[in-house]
């Protein structure tokens, strides 16, 4: 097995113990389907590996200091 296996043996152990511990907040809950829409476009753009919106962009827009 390599490191990165491994690595991502432990993240997804401990996501699955954390999910059973506490369960899920949002179960239940639905979402607006235009942001759906947003969401499967995002993931489209990086599949395609076009440029989404780069992280120092959505800080100065929500002024946050980093």
């Amino acid at each position: 097995m390599t490191t990165e296996q491994l690595q991502n043996l432990s993240r997804n152990t401990v996501d699955e113990i954390l999910d059973e511990y506490f369960g899920d907040p949002d179960e239940g809950n639905k979402i607006k389907e235009s942001f759906k829409q947003s969401l499967l476009e995002i993931r489209q753009k990086r599949l395609e590996g076009r440029p989404t919106i780069l992280v120092s962009e959505v800080y100065k827009k929500y002024g946050i200091q980093h």
